[in-house]
């Protein structure tokens, strides 16, 4: 027995569907997000007729979204972020570089990114150089190369055990 509930969506939800779209979703993620946030409802014929007139407006709205962020992407080219953090005198460092990190650091330098367009290649734990993708679709995508560089201390620190292994061969 399935407990899913079709509904018609007011909003486009990622990885649901987009707006007008009648989904198939559990019963629970209807009663418990999309019904009570007002993202979706019943797909009745007059609620079809009012959500296929706001769709038209919403898909214009998500075409200018759209070339707006392929021009952001074509700015991204090419740009580099530097992230000052705290290490050890291995190069490891104490925490890692979080998209969070990485997306306010572009919004510093005047580009409109968000965390979620930011995909790491991993844990960003030490003193090097990444190549970072941002995307925001499959097809809307570039890579910003992210140095993280260590303090000063640390890079004193880093300096020090470096000249003492040195010294010790």
């Amino acid at each position: 027995m399935s407990n899913n509930v079709k509904l018609l969506l007011k909003e486009s939800i990622k990885n649901v569907g987009k707006v007008g779209d009648v989904v198939e979703v559990s019963a629970g993620y209807a009663r418990n997000f999309l019904l009570p946030n007002d993202l979706a409802v019943q797909p009745t014929a007059g609620n079809v007729k009012k959500i296929e007139e706001r769709r038209k407006e919403i898909e214009k709205q998500e075409r200018e979204k759209r070339e707006q962020q392929a021009a952001l992407i074509k700015q991204l080219e090419g740009v580099e972020v530097t992230l000052e953090r705290r290490a050890n005198e291995q190069g490891h460092l104490f925490g890692s570089v979080t998209a969070t990190d990485i997306a306010k650091a572009l919004q510093a330098q005047g580009y409109n990114i968000e965390a979620a367009d930011v995909n790491l290649p991993g844990k960003l734990d030490r003193i090097e150089k990444y190549n970072v993708r941002v995307a925001f679709a499959e097809d809307l995508s570039t890579e910003v190369k992210v140095w993280v560089a260590p303090d000063a201390e640390s890079k004193a620190t880093m300096d020090a055990a470096a000249k003492a292994s040195a010294s010790a061969e």
